[in-house]
């Protein structure tokens, strides 16, 4: 189809227009979008990370302590060794000599060798040792850094799980931030038009020129509140952007809401947290490495049993003392340590009693803390609704005086009270919806279930706040 020449520069603009409205809408990010941006750059999510991995590489490499060890020695020795031997010559050998030599001959009762051997050269020997028994130390060294993987891993959890919900309370604080700015911005019109009325009405002589001033000192308070409104919006924007690591913020597309539907009850969300709770999982996993310092030190009284052989590789420079080989079985015992095994064994029944008893003071924290989100979630829904009353009327009385003002009923002051009533009651109601959303993520972070919280934001209940 072809476009008349005329017509084309007016083609061209509205393409513009919605082109823009597009990338506009391209540029937009979600709390999904945000959360996963967030947990791709910021550092400490890449420390923890690397934190879980240490421990992980710490545990493989003892899993082979229960086996062989295997090394290979060289050196290059120098040294003598004085060899001096003597003999004791029984006397039926030296009657035997006698006998056969005719008396010829008189054999020695005690025969002497002496020499000196060179030590000298190089050696090269392979020798192996394999733990049989140890007493559980092994195998309590190998569950203990198991364990700390666990803690590790219970620890990076509860860092997204707090992260996320901080995160939360930025996102939304930009939303409610910019929301109260635009509620100013929009005051601060309607303060500009009635003053602009208000001068019409003086030079009618409707209204009186200290009327005029006082519309005029409530569009300088409105001002102040825009720029105050406008520093605060800033502000919670570059706490956002430092956390993204971003130097400009988009528009954010999930608004402010609140959930109509049913929030669970408490002792549902006490159970949740029981169960997913990091918190718990991570301390969980000290009561473990407690309990296994406590099989480590139960070790130290028991005897260690293992197996060892070597080879000398070089056997050219050796002595004749000098095994070629040799293999064997061992025992040891120690009869006394220069550290008291008992004091050892104490301490560790004390770490242990103190694991436990943080895991019961986490446990009693987790379930204060559930208790006091579901309280302040299910409160901030209902100032929520308790606000809707409070913004209609307040939209009723600014109009009627309006109208008032208008025909000489009200003054000045009294529509700039009305006005203030309505935005205040408008801040509320925003206010109350960012309580609530702070609230609920704070609720799933305590949980530690905030994927939840992220799959709450496409409830058919979700009510809009903007």
């Amino acid at each position: 189809m072809s476009v008349p020449f005329r017509t084309l520069p007016l083609v061209l603009a509205v393409s513009a227009l919605l082109s823009a409205g597009t990338a506009a809408a391209d540029d937009s990010l979600t709390f999904e979008a945000a959360r996963a941006r967030f947990h791709e750059r910021a550092d400490i999510f890449r420390a923890d990370t690397a934190e879980v991995n240490r421990a992980r590489h710490a545990s493989e490499s003892a899993k082979s302590l229960s086996g062989p060890k295997v090394d290979i020695t060289a050196m290059q020795i120098e040294g003598r060794k004085d060899l001096d031997l003597n003999l004791d010559i029984p006397a039926s050998v030296q009657q035997l000599g006698s006998a056969l030599s005719q008396g010829a001959i008189r054999i020695p009762s005690t025969m002497r060798f002496s020499d000196e051997l060179d030590l000298s050269g190089p050696r090269a020997m392979i020798s192996a040792t394999w733990p049989l028994y140890t007493g559980g130390a092994i195998t309590a060294q190998q569950n203990l850094l198991e364990h700390k993987v666990r803690e590790a891993s219970a620890a990076q959890s509860a860092r997204l799980e707090e992260k996320d919900a901080d995160l939360a309370m930025r996102y939304w604080g930009v939303q409610l931030a910019r929301s109260v700015e635009e509620l100013r911005r929009e005051r601060l019109k309607d303060e500009e038009e009635q003053v602009h009325r208000a001068m019409r009405f003086e030079k009618k002589g409707l209204i009186s020129r200290i009327e005029r001033m006082s519309v005029e000192v409530s569009r300088d308070a409105a001002r102040r509140e825009l720029v105050s409104a406008g520093t605060s919006a800033r502000v919670a924007e570059a706490e956002l952007m430092s956390a993204l690591r971003e130097k400009e913020l988009p528009t954010l597309a999930t608004p402010l809401f609140i959930l109509t539907g049913d929030l669970g009850t408490l002792s549902e969300w006490q159970s949740r947290a029981r169960i997913n709770s990091p918190v718990l999982a991570r301390i969980d996993a000290q009561v473990s490495q407690a309990g296994e310092g406590v099989r480590a030190a139960e070790s130290a009284f028991h005897p260690q049993v293992f197996a060892f052989g070597m080879k000398n590789l070089v056997k050219h420079y050796l002595t004749p003392v000098e095994p070629d080989w040799m293999v064997g079985l061992g025992i040891k015992f120690t009869l006394w340590d220069n550290r008291d095994r008992f004091s050892s064994l104490a301490a560790s029944h004390a770490q242990e009693d103190k694991a436990r008893a943080a895991k019961a003071e986490a446990d009693n924290a987790l379930a204060s803390a559930v208790e006091t989100a579901f309280l302040r979630t299910t409160q901030a829904r209902e100032e929520y609704l308790l606000t809707a009353s409070t913004v209609a009327l307040a939209k009723e009385n600014l109009r009627l005086r309006e109208a008032s003002f208008a025909e000489g009923l009200s003054t000045a002051l009294d529509v700039r009270e009305a006005r203030t009533q309505m935005t205040g009651a408008q801040i509320a109601e925003r206010a109350a919806a960012y309580k609530f959303v702070v609230s609920w993520a704070m609720l799933h972070g305590a949980a530690g279930v905030m994927p939840d919280f992220v799959a709450t934001l496409s409830r058919p209940d979700l009510k809009r706040v903007e």
